[in-house]
């Protein structure tokens, strides 16, 4: 039987619940520490940062750690705990692994059976089933954690139907709520939660964490790669699970003769995208396009001082910016996700949206 997509794992790659390091987060992991030990503990936790930082995976030590005789509030013979360490043989752990944990729920994107994809959004259905979660009863002492992952694709209906429960949460209870764009949020969520923001790792932590699958990679492509996902390793791996730094080369040689694009290799991108086997290609170039153009108008912005390009890419820059100020460059990057959210939604073809990505950088040099 064919295994289910989810929306929170990248293919080849550990789930954040079955990572056992956090790296890089030492001082939000002691923030939360300490609100535990001080017997003030927040009952929901707005966990923000880059998509890819790290949250999920802190999320998860949260909830091993509080599910586990740990979070119980025995400090035993050293004191206070100093991490979220849990042992990995722990029944708790075992339980979540499992998907099984009572005191557990973990609201995301579901699979939709009709349509053989998944869902664009968290449903209200998604939420009012947290009924049924908030009924049974707790065994003593014992913590519930609900983990939306994330927060920011809800839907009006379930956004409205999550601030509900914040407002009246039930006793013992944790809200984790990870969000990648936490100011696109309803004001009220955010005033509910206590935020605690992940930072993007130094490039030492991100060589720890990719170092076992990043051991084919020459140092130029290394190189390359931290330089693009900007202290993300989600996103990191995400680029290498598709082929990212072949297409993100391929961006710039496409853009290398401005304000004609090269033609050839433009329309040999698109050909890939359209064959069968090209979603993974087209949901790559949907990631990558709009980054790039935002990342377009912030090096234009500092006069491309102080930003971490790849080589050869800040002429390619200065080339596009030159005849454009940036707000041009924004209008851009919003009419390219218009036009990606309607293909999601009509299923216009993949090669034609592609090459009409392009083609609107290019009709803004003539």
């Amino acid at each position: 039987m064919t295994e289910k997509p989810v929306s929170d794992k990248l293919d080849r790659y550990p789930h954040p619940l079955d990572t056992q390091r956090l790296i890089g987060h030492a001082a939000a992991e002691k923030t939360f520490l300490e609100n535990i030990n001080s017997g003030r503990f927040h009952h929901a936790w707005l966990i923000t940062g880059a998509k890819g930082v790290g949250k999920a995976t802190f999320a998860y030590r949260a909830a091993k750690f509080l599910l586990s005789q740990q979070g119980e509030g025995g400090h035993g013979l050293f004191g206070p705990p100093d991490s979220l360490d849990v042992e990995p043989g722990a029944p708790a752990v075992a339980l979540i692994k499992a998907g099984s944990h009572p005191g557990l729920a973990v609201l995301k994107r579901q699979y939709d059976v009709k349509n053989k994809k998944l869902f664009t959004v968290i449903r209200v259905d998604d939420v009012r089933a947290l009924a049924g979660f908030f009924h049974l009863t707790a065994s003593e002492g014992s913590w519930r954690v609900v983990l939306v992952d994330p927060v920011d694709e809800m839907n009006a209906s379930a956004a409205n139907a999550i601030l509900k429960i914040l407002e009246e949460p039930p006793e013992k209870t944790l809200f984790l709520l990870l969000s990648h764009t936490p100011a696109g949020l309803l004001p009220t969520i955010r005033s509910r939660c206590r935020q605690l923001a992940l930072r993007p790792l130094k490039d030492a932590d991100m060589r720890n964490v990719l170092e076992p699958y990043s051991r084919t990679l020459s140092p130029d492509q290394l190189s390359m790669l931290l330089t693009l996902a900007e202290g993300s390793p989600g996103k990191a791996l995400q680029l290498l699970d598709s082929g990212g730094l072949e297409i993100f080369a391929g961006f710039l040689n496409i853009f290398r003769s401005y304000p004609r694009l090269d033609a050839e290799k433009l329309h040999g991108l698109a050909d890939v995208v359209g064959r069968k086997d090209g979603e993974g290609v087209y949901r790559t170039i949907c990631e990558l396009y709009p980054w790039w153009l935002s990342r377009l108008v912030r090096a234009a912005c500092n006069d491309f001082s102080d930003s971490a390009l790849v080589p050869g890419e800040a002429d390619i820059m200065q080339r596009l910016v030159s005849g454009h100020p940036p707000g041009a460059w924004v209008d851009l990057w919003e009419k390219g996700n218009r036009l990606m959210k309607k293909a999601d939604e009509v299923n216009l073809d993949r090669k034609q949206v592609v090459l009409n990505l392009f083609l609107n950088v290019e009709r803004m040099g003539r």
